[in-house]
């Protein structure tokens, strides 16, 4: 154990040292290659920025009455006021170009190789900084096209609170905490209204982005005096400031119309480093794109520590195909979608599944593009190394394989995550509840109709509101539904006791199990998903569309190729060298 905790600390130790947050490790590199030297610029261009925005600070005026007017003003009274704007926006562009480039230089060269895997997640959070300081940056402007893509982006963290498992409306759990609406009420002030506390905010955290993290940069200089800020050398600096005056005088930063909230443009257009996220919010309900837009930085995070896994210290990325399609799909995606937003071309019943399988698919082909190698490795040493990172691979496989299992009853019922699970969940666990499970069933379906806010039975029967409404709708389904949940026979019924509601009056815990499933609709998503599944909703259940099966099947085979690796990898066995014949016996043969 005591070796175990060592063993952590020693590989953490050597990640933190190895962290590069502008390529400190590569400044050698970086006077040749300019691929290296994009954290340098990203560092230079930085200031530039900050530079710039303190001067714009002095004639902005940060209210919904005044913000417009006064950008105008620095656009056009005062003396290189237009020029400074100009450098700070595309100054901003650039931090997101030489960010991207600097991630995909470390994806394709490997340099997240050896113990480096932590500097993927630091170019991560400065891509991520550069974006959404862009992004409360650019409602500052407060023009027509800002203020709409600020007013979409400002509903989704309401989204939030439909997750699945720990939204509000299916878990109460978390059901005080709000988890969507609190984050929209405090990063917008007014929920998802734009308001002038949206402005407020939004200048404050404009800054912050910036000047926050300096502070932890410096210190990190400070802390390490054998690096250099900017090791390039003054004319690559003149250079790449000459670059940013040059084309904030030829393409004067835009100014746009004055926002109308009544008035709403088609499309709408964010700025251009979030284009492609605009239009996959067209192909997808709103909780579906907000849960993809959490897991892609999540994914991006980990995918180093697979790599390193898979193909230990290889960096020919030739050598690592699973990392090539990943980066190949990331880039097409985003270019391929941006394209379409500003063509204004989205069929949201016929596109889907055509991207739905390039990303999978091209997941899959990196899979078994890797085992490809490790099918014809010669050396058996290498082969049975390969065996774990055969067998992650197949793991993968397998999580498409489920979650291509799990959108077959979504689109066979048209029912999102949150209710298909649930609905899972509760026939796993019905056999637990005997008879009363049908029971349950059958009282919400009567009910349903008649009230479906059935759920809510201890409000409704409560004596506050049988005072001011003494025969609810559906009275005597529910007091039935009330007394079923108030039951305690099953052998679950302790664990689902322990979860609270944060409702003290008049439902501070819950009963049991049955309690529990009726008062979440789990109970309804089940009877929803069944009475789907078995054609008793008419149009039910539906077609999964002929392309999704290619995807379907392709993580299927992945799986299985992956497992039959590994199974292969650990059963190889090193050649047994035949015996070396005598010296003396050859030459007695002889």
């Amino acid at each position: 154990m005591l070796n175990q905790v060592v063993q952590i600390q020693d590989w953490l130790k050597t990640r933190i040292a190895n962290i590069d947050i502008f390529d400190e490790h590569y400044q050698k590199e970086g006077l040749t290659n300019p691929f290296y030297a994009l954290g340098s610029i990203f560092y230079l261009v930085w200031f530039i920025v900050m530079a710039t925005g303190l001067i714009l600070i002095m004639w902005y005026v940060p209210t919904k009455a005044a913000a417009f007017n006064s950008i105008f003003d620095i656009q056009h009274a005062i003396p290189f006021g237009g020029l400074m704007r100009g450098m700070h926006k595309y100054g901003a562009d650039a931090m997101i170009i030489a960010a991207t480039m600097r991630m995909y230089r470390m994806f394709i060269l490997a340099d997240y190789k050896p113990g480096k895997e932590f500097n993927i997640a630091i170019g991560l959070v400065t891509l991520l900084l550069s974006m959404y300081s862009g992004l409360t940056g650019y409602l500052l402007i407060w023009n027509q096209r800002a203020f709409w893509a600020t007013k979409v982006f400002a509903t989704f963290p309401t989204y939030m609170d439909q997750f699945p498992v720990m939204g509000d409306f299916y878990l109460p759990l978390v059901k005080s905490l709000h988890m969507g609406w609190n984050t929209a009420e405090g990063l917008l002030g007014g929920g998802a209204a734009i308001t002038q506390e949206t402005i407020t905010r939004f200048f404050s955290l404009h800054l912050a982005f910036s000047l926050i993290p300096l502070m932890f940069v410096e210190l990190y200089f400070y802390n390490n005096p054998q690096f250099k800020r900017v090791p390039i050398n003054w004319l690559k600096r003149i250079i790449v400031t000459s670059m940013l005056v040059i084309v904030a005088t030829i393409l004067p930063a835009a100014q746009g119309a004055r926002s109308n909230p009544d008035v709403t443009p088609l499309p709408i257009l964010s700025d251009w480093y979030f284009l492609g996220l605009y239009q996959m919010y067209k192909y997808l309900e709103p909780v579906v794109a907000t849960e993809i837009t959490l897991i892609i930085p999540i994914s991006v995070v980990l995918l180093p520590f697979i790599d390193v896994y898979v193909t230990g210290s290889e960096k020919d990325i030739m050598k690592r195909p699973f990392i090539l399609m990943l980066s190949l799909m990331g880039l097409v995606c985003w270019v391929a979608f941006s394209f379409l937003i500003i063509a204004n071309i989205a069929n949201i019943h016929n596109d889907p599944p055509y991207w739905r399988d390039f990303l999978y698919l091209l997941i899959d082909i990196g899979i078994i593009w890797q085992l490809w190698q490790i099918w014809f490795t010669k050396d058996v040493k290498a082969r049975i190394k390969a065996a774990p990172g055969a067998m992650l691979l197949g793991i993968i496989g397998l999580v498409q394989t489920f979650w291509a299992v799990v959108y077959y009853y979504m689109a066979r019922t048209e029912m999102f995550l949150g209710p298909v699970s649930q609905a899972f969940t509760y026939k796993f666990l019905r056999g637990f509840a005997g008879a009363n499970a049908g029971t349950a069933e059958e009282l919400v379906k009567k009910v349903m109709p008649l009230n479906n806010e059935y759920w809510d039975y201890p409000s409704i029967l409560s004596a506050e509101n049988l005072a001011k409404n003494p025969n609810p709708v559906g009275k005597e389904l529910i007091v039935q539904i009330q007394n079923l949940a108030n039951q305690t026979t099953t052998p679950l019924d302790g664990i689902f006791k322990s979860i609270p509601t944060f409702t003290p009056s008049p439902h501070a815990s819950y009963n049991g199990m049955m309690d529990f499933m009726l008062n979440n609709r789990w109970v309804y998503d089940y009877n929803t998903f069944v009475e789907r599944m078995n054609g008793l909703v008419p149009t039910y259940p539906t077609l999964v569309p002929e392309l999704d099966w290619y995807w379907m099947i392709g993580g299927f085979i992945a799986m299985v190729l992956g497992f039959a690796t590994f199974v292969w990898c650990n059963n190889s066995k090193a050649p047994n060298l035949a015996p070396t014949a005598n010296k003396q016996e050859t030459v007695t043969t002889s």
